[in-house]
């Protein structure tokens, strides 16, 4: 076994070393613990990813007014690999380390602005057994301090791609989004690894929760998600006991708002109805290839 070599860095006002092993260089933040998967990013460059991903999550953690969870989980591990089928993409899973649950946050790719990390940051600072709120806070914060080119926005807004969904008649019910993976074109293969099973349902699920997250943090304010969350892990998804309504009327209240803004957002609109008729499995990957060829 080689002796490991240390080379002490500074990141964020910490003397940190970053470790480097047969596994890959590991780095470590005031909350994170950042490791090379890939086996080829130099010291530098870990130090530049390792600072975006604390970033990142002092962002979120100021939007949220949230609590790390360090004491209780200890800090979150962020293992940055090479894109799968070509995707930069990142997911949140548990592990276990010496017989206790560690939060991991896979994220594929380095290069560029991370895709997905503030989303499934938020998972791991609010761990949640039901996919639907996870992606209504994770694509909510994805858009306040993320990057808006990541999926499902992929350039547009989360409000565009549902009045297209209504318009094309692709919607899908929220309470047809259920808790686990499947009812969202998924499989949990388990250690982070996620099957797309139904690329145009998974799309559709995540724009939709996206944007319902979006309406019920802009009606009701953060609190009340954030009280709806913590309730959710004694009743399930108790939308009358926080918001005082059904999902319903939620629902319906929610879609009314978009069609007010129909008018403005018609070019839009328009645009991610064609790519929807021509492919809706590729309707998002072809946006951000769109919008990254602009000048």
């Amino acid at each position: 076994m080689k002796i490991a070599t240390i080379l002490i860095v500074v990141l964020a006002g910490l003397v940190t070393p970053v470790i480097s092993q047969g596994s890959g260089l590991t780095l470590e933040t005031l909350h994170l613990i950042v490791s090379d998967g890939t086996k080829t990013l130099s010291p530098e460059q870990l130090k530049s990813l390792a600072g975006q991903a604390q970033a990142i999550l002092e962002n979120i953690l100021g939007f949220w007014s949230a609590n790390p969870g360090i004491d209780r989980f200890g800090k979150i591990r962020v293992i940055f690999d090479k894109p799968r089928r070509d995707v930069y993409s990142s997911v949140f899973y548990w592990d276990t380390k010496g017989g206790k649950k560690t939060r991991v946050v896979g994220v594929f790719g380095t290069e560029g602005k991370p895709q997905m990390m503030a989303h499934k940051l938020t998972s791991a600072i609010f761990p949640q057994k039901d996919k639907l709120i996870r992606n209504m806070m994770g694509i909510l914060t994805e858009v306040q301090v993320g990057n808006p080119l990541t999926f499902p926005m992929c350039g547009f807004d989360n409000d565009d791609w549902v009045l297209a969904l209504l318009k094309s008649k692709l919607y899908i019910p929220i309470d047809q989004l259920g808790p686990d993976h499947e009812s969202w074109g998924m499989k949990d293969e388990g250690e982070g690894r996620l099957k797309i099973t139904d690329k145009a349902k998974q799309h559709k699920g995540y724009a939709e929760s996206g944007s319902f997250g979006t309406y019920l943090f802009q009606t009701y304010g953060i609190n009340k998600i954030k009280q709806f969350n913590k309730l959710s892990h004694e009743k399930d998804r108790p939308w009358k006991d926080v918001f005082q309504v059904g999902l319903k009327e939620l629902e319906a209240h929610w879609i009314n708002t978009l069609r007010v803004q129909e008018k403005t957002r018609e070019e839009n609109v328009s645009l991610l109805l064609k790519l929807l008729d021509r492919n809706p499995d590729t309707a998002c990957m072809e946006c951000q290839k769109l919008l990254t060829k602009k000048p």
